[in-house]
């Protein structure tokens, strides 16, 4: 019964994604677009993430830190961890994406293996990220997540 149940919420997911992504206008698949680059180049340790993607006035906080961080920040600790661990697979599941203006919101869900050492760790989070519009593009400015699934 419990795989049952498994297998029906994966469904209703992973079509809420594919219907998000049929609903979206321009400017929401812009903005979608960005978020799946960001992953993309985090994931592949291409460099990009984050410096090509944050506004210089962006900020990140989350459970795991005392307080908001910095762009400067953000981008030590990427490094940090592409040096120390390394992304194995993930998959995000885009939930809405408000667009006002030069501004939007994205709420999404990832679910990440990671693998540090000998040591592989599989996370669900729910993270709610704002852009701004710039002349270069979509950048983050205001980053956050909360964790999933353990309790």
């Amino acid at each position: 019964m419990q795989k049952l149940l498994l297998l029906v919420l994966i469904g209703l997911f992973g079509s809420s994604a594919v219907m998000a992504m049929g609903h979206m206008d321009e400017d929401q698949q812009a903005v979608w677009s960005t978020v799946a680059a960001s992953w993309e180049d985090e994931a592949s340790k291409t460099g990009e993430w984050p410096g090509e993607y944050l506004h210089e006035d962006a900020k990140a906080w989350g459970a795991e830190w005392p307080a908001p961080r910095d762009a400067a920040s953000i981008e030590s600790w990427a490094r940090f961890g592409d040096e120390n661990s390394t992304t194995e697979k993930y998959e995000l599941f885009p939930m809405t994406v408000t667009v006002s203006g030069d501004t939007a919101v994205a709420h999404y869900g990832v679910v990440q293996i990671t693998k540090s050492d000998d040591e592989t760790e599989r996370e669900m989070s729910g993270l709610v990220e704002t852009l701004v519009r710039t002349d270069d593009g979509w950048k983050f400015i205001a980053l956050t997540g909360f964790e999933m699934g353990d309790d």
